[in-house]
């Protein structure tokens, strides 16, 4: 024999409704009003760095993220890549993007490690010819060096020191320039590319310039001036777009 089970008054079933309907809001709230952890914003900007940089992530440093910052919980897991333009040689920031609910936030990240640079042994002259003895190559906290700076010797062998440059000083292309392949008032050829075709033609170049450096041509038949890239000395390579 079935015993009916006991039917609650409609006053008490209206009640209990409401009381699950209000922990239903309640929970959904709660969920809304969670807030971004830092520590997962300063992982994920590592782990980005990391990969875009090549750098392992012992050695990356993520700046400080203000405590007080009151963003939603990311429902998904936040996206990460580098800023374009902000891959210095120790400063990086990586931007942390999030589509449920939408926001974006921007974290610094340095790099903390040494590399090898090649630095004066002893002082150097003016317009001197750098010769092998006169490097150095030491680690250096890259926090501390400049853009630009050589990691091996023999890149810097037989450059020409642009100005009096002191022992230890870190050496950069403007410092030690590559001696002169072609010089002001020289003729060359002149070797544009464009569209998949290459077109040679005669310029003047107006500089002194350096293999792989950049100099102005003036073209000998139309006069216009150009910018290309010396490839010996006697050509100067131009991509017309």
């Amino acid at each position: 024999m079935n015993v009916p089970a006991p039917r609650l008054p409609l006053a008490s079933a209206l009640a209990a409704l409401a009381a699950l309907a209000l922990l239903a809001i309640g929970a959904t709230a709660a969920a809304d009003d969670a807030l971004e952890d830092p520590a997962r914003l300063a992982a994920v900007a590592r782990a980005a760095a990391a990969r875009e940089s090549g750098r392992p992530e012992a050695e990356l440093e993520v700046g400080a993220i203000d405590p007080r910052l009151r963003l939603a919980a990311c429902r998904t897991a936040p996206g990460a890549q580098l800023t374009p333009g902000t891959r210095s040689s120790t400063q990086l920031t990586v931007e942390i993007r999030c589509t449920s609910p939408p926001w974006r936030q921007f974290v610094a990240v340095r790099i903390r490690a040494q590399e090898p640079v090649v630095i004066a042994a002893r002082p150097l002259g003016r317009l001197q010819v750098v010769a092998i003895e006169d490097l150095a190559v030491v680690p250096r906290d890259l926090a501390s060096v400049p853009a630009g700076y050589f990691r091996r010797a023999e890149d810097v062998v037989g450059r020409i020191a642009q100005r009096t440059i002191g022992s230890g000083e870190v050496l950069l292309p403007a410092t030690v320039r590559p001696p002169p392949l072609v010089h002001r008032g020289q003729s060359v050829t002149v070797l544009a590319h464009a569209g998949g075709m290459s077109v040679r033609t005669a310029g003047v170049v107006l500089a002194d310039a350096g293999l792989a450096e950049r100099v102005q041509v003036r073209n000998a038949a139309s006069g216009r001036l150009i910018e290309g890239v010396v490839r010996s000395s006697d050509t100067v390579e131009v991509a017309l777009e």
